[in-house]
């Protein structure tokens, strides 16, 4: 006991300001959510039944973060929640065009249905030809032809579109072959750009369990990235398993939930080509298994843990995941600068309208049901009972009830933005590798913490 670690979590600590000279509007959050999906939003929705299916996914990849479809489901159920997110619409890429045999005359339609400044012109066979300007229109014959007043400028190929500086905007979108797929022209925080595969679809990745090989069949053809979700993968039959697994598939594939130095070790000298790792052991609002079984791992000592543990071997270009207890964007803050790429965020998306459990009005105020996947309810559904070990095993590890309505996915995720740049902000870091380096921790005491909570005033009076 004497040379035990100290397990710190998010309330134990805070991040010290440092000298500045980077304003929040300046700081990029474009992180590697894996090792090769990299967005603009270092968020990705868990993987449980009350929270992501099919509409937040979409919203999640809208808003350049990932969704992770949940696996307490039939294998056909999900696949069909991860088609609807590559069928979605993309809603940052304008399906606005004109021909080069068109009329100016015929322009000058489509301009006034429009508030881009430039429309890409396309041939027959749909090829991008160049730009018409709306400040063209006025000196060119209303009976030229469309080709004559175009002019050439920068495209944007869909597989670039991740790596995007976010400031390119009326920008045309081309595939490998030059022919036109879109235009880029985000509305709004110009810093988010959706994340998209290699075609131009959202990206979207699923849960699955190591165990499960016909699942993964059916659904290699469609995800951009495979989750496995497991509450302790620091286990040698989930190791074995997903060592076969990685041989099978040509995603990437995420692993966890692990929360030690020494677990993670295990994982990279025993597993190749590992995309990603999903940290943090019992620290999620509805998982009672610190309680249950007195085993936990806090997801900010997990993360310094793991993070030290890649960097001793040479791994540091594996993106970490903090998974759990993730409250605030304070709390995002403290875990990208423990050393995580992205958070993944539960009850915090659970009252969200695209979330998937339904609306419930209880005493005049909105609700949404959330439960742990090791709650009793969740394991009655069968399909993800492996999550917690055997499925032979019959203890519940986790609990489930309601969280307040909070509206569209998008406002969550804005707050979470906005707290983060701030954040980085007051550190003086760019982006969430100079976090990495620039982070300053201190010890909070019980009064300490109080006393960074608002405090002395009456709240919630309906001023």
């Amino acid at each position: 006991m004497a040379n035990s670690p100290l397990a710190l979590t998010f309330k134990d600590v805070i991040l010290l300001p440092s000298f500045s000279t980077i304003e929040p509007r300046e700081v990029d959050l474009s992180t590697n959510i894996t090792v090769n999906l990299r967005g603009s939003t270092p968020i990705v929705s868990s993987p449980m039944d009350t929270v992501t299916e099919s509409a937040l996914a979409i919203a999640m990849a809208m808003l350049g973060g990932l969704g992770v479809i949940h696996r307490n489901c039939s294998s056909e159920e999900q696949v069909n929640m991860v088609k609807k997110v590559k069928e979605a619409e993309v809603r940052c890429l304008k399906k606005v065009y004109l021909y080069s045999h068109s009329t100016i005359e015929e322009a000058e339609k489509v301009f006034r249905k429009t508030e881009l400044e430039s429309v890409p012109v396309i041939n027959k066979t749909g090829s991008f030809v160049g730009y018409l300007s709306r400040r063209k229109l006025s000196s060119c014959d209303p009976q030229d032809h469309v080709y004559k007043c175009a002019e050439k400028g920068p495209v944007l190929r869909i597989k670039d579109l991740e790596k995007n500086s976010l400031n390119s905007q009326n920008i045309a979108v081309v595939d490998d072959n030059g022919r036109l797929f879109g235009v880029l022209a985000n509305e709004g925080d110009e810093d988010i750009v959706s994340l998209l595969d290699e075609e131009g679809r959202l990206a979207v990745a699923a849960a699955i369990s190591p165990f499960s090989e016909k699942r993964v069949e059916l659904l290699e053809k469609w995800v951009d990235a495979f989750v496995v979700d497991v509450a302790h993968f620091h286990n040698i039959n989930c190791i074995s398993a997903t060592k076969k697994l990685l041989k099978k598939t040509s995603r990437e594939v995420v692993v966890g939930n692990i929360g030690t130095y020494e677990a993670c070790v295990d994982i990279i000298t025993s597993l190749d080509d590992v995309a990603g790792l999903r940290v943090g052991i019992a620290s999620g609002s509805i998982c009672s298994t610190g309680i249950v079984t007195g085993v936990a791992a806090p997801t900010l000592f997990a993360v310094a843990s793991v993070r030290d543990a890649l960097e001793d071997y040479g791994a540091s270009k594996i993106p970490i995941i903090a998974d759990g207890g993730i409250g605030s964007p304070g709390d995002a803050a403290k875990a990208l600068a423990a050393g995580a790429s992205s958070v993944m965020l539960g009850r915090a998306l659970a009252g969200t309208s695209e979330a998937s459990s339904p609306l419930i009005r209880v005493g005049g105020r909105l609700y949404k049901l959330y439960r742990g996947m090791g709650s009793k309810s969740a394991l009655a559904e069968r399909y993800s009972a492996d999550r917690y070990s055997a499925p032979s095993k019959k203890i519940a590890e986790g609990v489930e009830g309601l969280v307040p309505y909070r509206g569209s996915v998008e406002g969550v995720v804005r707050e979470f933005r906005e707290g983060l740049k701030a954040a980085l902000g007051y550190v003086g870091a760019k982006n969430i590798p100079e976090l990495w380096q620039k982070a300053r921790f201190a010890r909070l005491t019980s009064v300490g913490f109080r006393e960074v909570l608002p405090h002395d005033i009456v709240l919630d009076i309906g001023l």
